[in-house]
């Protein structure tokens, strides 16, 4: 399915979108550098992290085309949809973590990225496999699993540099949660063990990641440089001017929209700036606009929202069954998520170790893109938290069922059990085995069975089986 979507999508032979500049940097990469150098041009420098770049490389120096590139999008997908089925099977049934593969393999808005070359499919395999090895080491305690979740975790600020501010954001909470929780208890208790093991999964993240900052600092003299794509996405989402929304718009497009033409001497002047000055400034008046105009920046954030979950506002219109999809697709996912997490609140059930972390995953990660200027396909690694949730609600709804139908069961079969002189739960267990024989088929069973419910004698094998239950 992800391949024929892949196919259908195909945008021609030319680059389109990022895909000039990614496979221009996984050349670069060839060639023993990454950031060009003395360019003027922002995205030549460290527009993309390398983690994409990276795994192009090799399949470029094998000589594939770029309609074979493309296909590593659809396999990557599919790779993540495998992988959070390992993931939700670690608390659900196969029925329910198969239930929630699809779930994640049928979210509409990532087939946007299918049929090019494209970040998302890698963060979200990435994302998923960050949150399996954060589950089993909190859960398990094995190195191998704080590793994987660790090194998932930095591969995928490599892939999207943005993330790098929700490991450290989670990092710090996380370190903060330790200590409280050491201090309150004790640092044996169950709570402080649980915390220490999943900050050490970030701390190992950010140390992954150092010698990606070491590189930046080298480049630019800034300690904590994640890339120079920041700066524009915060200086249009704090944009003051009543006809912008803030929309991310590119400096070339600038240049040929009438509507953008009032920005034009700012982006001239940027033009012959470095990309880091250039990149500094936008984030300076990012702040400034912000701060000047806190009301504006709030409208512009919820505008953000809308563009990010049901396509709209944009300077263009999408096509109509887009959007009626967007609406449709996270317009159920969030009554989902509200109903699953008003059914937890509800009946007080606590939810797996792992979810502290996960729920702060998905959480810093939203905040983290709706800050600046956002798009649809930007949360989809952020996408297996909200369906994992709704899994666990589900799966404790069962659970709760499954106790409200053995507490029938006590009541029913109390009085036969003290008649007999058997305690209620090997009553219970006799009771199944009855139902599933009366089931099997056989006549010797079916016997059986009718004169167990019959009060008559029992035969040998029961009698022995309740002289082993007493």
């Amino acid at each position: 399915m992800f391949i024929a979507a892949s196919i259908a999508f195909d945008p021609g032979r030319a680059p389109t979108g990022d895909e000039g500049p990614l496979l221009a940097a996984a050349h670069r990469l060839l060639h023993g550098t990454y950031a060009a150098a003395g360019t003027t041009n922002p995205v030549q420098f460290l527009w993309h992290g390398p983690g994409l770049p990276a795994f192009l490389a090799p399949l470029l120096a094998l000589g594939l085309p770029l309609s074979e590139l493309r296909l590593t999008s659809p396999l990557l997908m599919f790779i993540a949809v495998m992988l959070f089925y390992r993931l939700l099977r670690l608390r659900l049934s196969r029925r329910s973590a198969l239930i929630g593969a699809y779930a994640l393999g049928l979210y509409a808005p990532g087939y946007y990225v299918l049929g090019t070359v494209a970040k998302e499919p890698l963060a979200l395999v990435l994302s998923v496999g960050a949150l399996y090895g954060t589950a089993r080491y909190v859960n398990g305690g094995r190195r191998r699993h704080a590793g994987l979740g660790g090194l998932s975790l930095a591969a995928l600020v490599m892939t999207r540099v943005e993330y790098g501010w929700v490991i450290a954001i989670i990092l710090v909470a996380g370190v903060l949660w330790w200590l409280y929780t050491a201090s309150r208890h004790s640092p044996a208790s169950e709570r402080a063990r649980i915390a220490r093991r999943w900050v050490t999964v970030y701390a190992l993240a950010m140390l992954a990641c150092v010698p990606w900052l070491a590189y930046t600092y080298a480049l630019t003299g800034h300690m904590f440089y994640w890339g120079n794509s920041g700066g524009l996405s915060l200086y249009w989402m704090s944009s003051p001017s009543p006809s912008q929304l803030g929309q991310w718009h590119s400096p070339a497009t600038v240049f040929v929209d009438p509507a953008l033409a009032a920005y034009r001497p700012l982006f001239w002047h940027l033009t012959t700036l470095s990309p880091l000055r250039s990149d500094l400034a936008l984030q300076h008046l990012a702040i400034v606009h912000a701060l000047a105009h806190p009301a504006k920046y709030a409208l512009n954030v919820l505008a953000n929202v809308g563009r990010t979950f049901l396509g709209f506002p944009f300077s263009f219109t999408l096509p109509a069954a887009v959007i009626a999809a967007l609406v449709l697709i996270n317009g159920a996912l969030l009554v989902a998520v509200v109903i699953s997490a008003a059914a937890v609140l509800r009946r007080r059930t606590p939810l797996p170790p792992e979810s502290t972390p996960f729920l702060l995953f998905g959480l810093v990660g939203l905040a983290v893109h709706l800050l600046p200027t956002s798009e649809p396909r930007m949360v989809i690694p952020l996408m297996p938290v909200p369906i994992w949730l709704i899994g666990q609600a589900l799966s404790s709804r069962v659970a709760a069922l499954g106790t409200a139908k053995d507490a029938a069961a006590r009541v029913v079969l109390a009085p036969l059990a003290g008649r007999w002189g058997l305690p209620v739960g090997a009553m219970r267990a006799f009771a199944r085995g009855v139902h599933a024989a009366a089931w099997s088929g056989g006549p010797l069973r079916r016997r059986f069975a009718g004169e167990a419910r019959a009060g008559r004698r029992l035969p040998a094998r029961a009698q022995a089986a309740r002289e082993r239950a007493r």
